[in-house]
């Protein structure tokens, strides 16, 4: 009997190295994606085992296909929510389509698309749901007040259903990386994004992220955070929001550093005008 898994977000640098890896592990692949250049270029990776399908999951002809995929694609028995979106900014800043974009693709989507994995998963009792959350799904940070707000959302949806599937044999599975190397961290290093992406000494790596993945996936965890400390920190803070306007200014120094240093090591260029948030 085959496996299939289907990821969302299927072109980028995330889904890309997970795809990698689980090709490995013998999955065959459904890709979906707004981008099809990129598309058809990940299809390039293992002719044959990768379908793809060019889906825009702000529009519901888009979400109606990717929906139909999932019940429809033989031996499915993994669906990764990994598309996301960020538009950095001070909320008050953001445009009403900012506002929208946000939560048609980190949350609404999420929320169809993983409805009907769970109706799926269930009537089958086997499959896995893995959803790449971001650390913005533990804390909120200034500038990124409507991605936080999306994160937090998919993140009490995947709390509750993981109870809900675990008598049917259905894992429900998070992870929650911190910053990772990839081109939407690069425009928020580039755009105004916060600097307190930026404390650790050095990022994470979409092949650190993909391992994590499948760590998680096969884990006995609802959620998973990485690294682990930041974790820690996270709950620590959003625990007591009071406090974060005297905590947070205390990192911001060394997240300017960071983002300096990021910034140097690839090459990029930071417009001047462009606010340190």
């Amino acid at each position: 009997m085959g496996k299939t898994a289907l990821i969302t977000g299927g072109a980028g640098a995330i889904a890309t190295a997970l795809s990698r890896r689980l090709l490995q592990q013998g999955h065959d692949l459904v890709l979906v994606d707004l981008d099809e250049d990129r598309l058809e270029l990940a299809a390039q990776a293992a002719p044959g085992r990768i379908r793809t399908l060019c889906a825009d999951l702000t529009q519901e002809a888009g979400l109606a296909a990717t929906v139909t995929c999932l019940r429809e694609t033989p031996d499915l028995v993994l669906f990764v929510n990994n598309a996301g979106v960020i538009r950095p900014g001070d909320y008050a800043d953001l445009t009403t389509a900012d506002i929208d974009l946000h939560m048609q693709v980190n949350l609404l989507a999420p929320l169809r698309l993983t409805h009907a994995a769970a109706q799926r998963f269930r009537g089958e009792g086997q499959g896995c749901i893995l959803s790449i959350i971001s650390a913005a799904g533990l804390v909120a940070l200034p500038g990124s007040a409507a991605y936080s707000a999306s994160k937090f959302g998919l993140r009490g949806l995947l709390i509750a259903l993981a109870q809900e599937l675990e008598p049917a044999g259905v894992r429900v599975r998070s992870l929650l990386p911190g910053a990772v190397d990839t081109p939407m961290l690069r425009y928020e290093a580039t755009h105004g994004g916060s600097v307190l992406n930026f404390l650790n000494k050095d990022v994470l790596s979409v092949e650190d992220v993909a391992a994590a993945a499948l760590a998680a996936m096969d884990g006995r965890k609802i959620e998973v955070s990485l690294p682990a400390s930041d974790a820690l920190l996270a709950r620590l803070v959003c625990a007591f929001p009071a406090l974060m306007p005297k905590v947070l200014p205390h990192f911001h120094k060394q997240g300017e550093a960071g983002l300096r240093r990021f910034i140097e090591s690839r090459g990029l260029t930071r417009p001047a005008d462009t606010p340190l948030t």
